[in-house]
């Protein structure tokens, strides 16, 4: 089977996932159970913590197998298997051409900045490696830190030089997983832009996970509630998180503060 497309048709849907998978921890163990599809150009996984999502973005990506059910990408099946079966297909992690951004950031501590992006960018000319580079530390305000080890980074420019060498590879499916918990409001908002319109002048779809209602608003066009390893709801973000919205209300009203406060949805 080839690499996946790098483009997909509006209103069609480019995920549908129907798996089962069951972790052992301690003696409770736990089921992620999840039957969905994803039609929209931003997709959020919303849920508190513990609930699955992650697992979920590492099924997508081909970093978990799971024990039942299917996996698909821009229509084409990248896992299927039967219960007490061995996997009927597996399309392996590097030929889906997905990318993903995970909360902790993985980085070659051998390489600079600068050379961590251009990684994934093998085979392509020095002078289009160096322009693409700068271009896409430029898109995560990390421009001065091209010539920088990882050891010398914070948390929060970690995740941006991570996120740039995830774009280098142009994937066809962007996975984030709460991927600007490191950095300040100001520049998770900023990046946060220039990731989507990145994304959107590609037509790439992006799945984002998080627990952070903010962000569910400003990164969905379509969003899923997620707890105990199943999907609650599925809709957009005013629908689906309303209850979430009006107990915050709720809490900035009985706490009296100087000054105003944005709300998610808010007027």
């Amino acid at each position: 089977m080839s690499d996946l497309p790098i483009s997909v048709a509006a209103n069609a849907p480019w995920l549908s996932a129907h798996i089962e998978h069951h972790f052992q921890r301690d003696r409770a163990g736990f089921t992620l159970h999840l039957a969905f599809t994803a039609s929209a150009q931003r997709t959020v996984v919303f849920g508190p913590s513990g609930s699955g999502k992650s697992s979920l973005l590492r099924a997508i990506a081909g970093l978990l197998q799971p024990d039942v059910g299917s996996i698909q990408l821009h229509g084409a099946v990248v896992c299927q298997t039967m219960r007490g079966h061995q996997p009927r297909f597996f399309l392996p992690p590097e030929k889906r051409r997905v990318g993903l951004v995970m909360q902790n950031p993985a980085v070659f501590p051998h390489l600079t900045a600068a050379r961590n992006v251009a990684f994934a960018l093998h085979g392509t000319e020095k002078s289009a490696q160096k322009e693409k580079t700068a271009r896409l530390l430029q898109l995560v305000e990390a421009e001065a830190l091209a010539d920088r080890w990882p050891r010398e980074l914070s948390g929060g420019q970690l995740q941006r030089i991570a996120i740039a060498r995830t774009l280098a590879a142009e994937p066809s499916v962007l996975l984030l997983d709460e991927p600007f918990a490191a950095l300040d409001a100001q520049s998770r908002q900023t990046i946060s832009q220039n990731l989507h319109r990145w994304a959107r002048e590609r037509n790439v779809p992006v799945l984002t996970v998080t627990h952070n209602l903010e962000e569910a608003f400003n990164a969905g066009d379509e969003v899923l509630t997620m707890e105990e390893g199943r999907i609650l709801a599925q809709g957009a973000p005013e629908q689906v998180l309303f209850e979430q919205r009006e107990q915050l209300l709720q809490m900035l009203r009985a706490t009296p503060t100087p000054g105003s406060v944005d709300v998610p949805g808010g007027e």
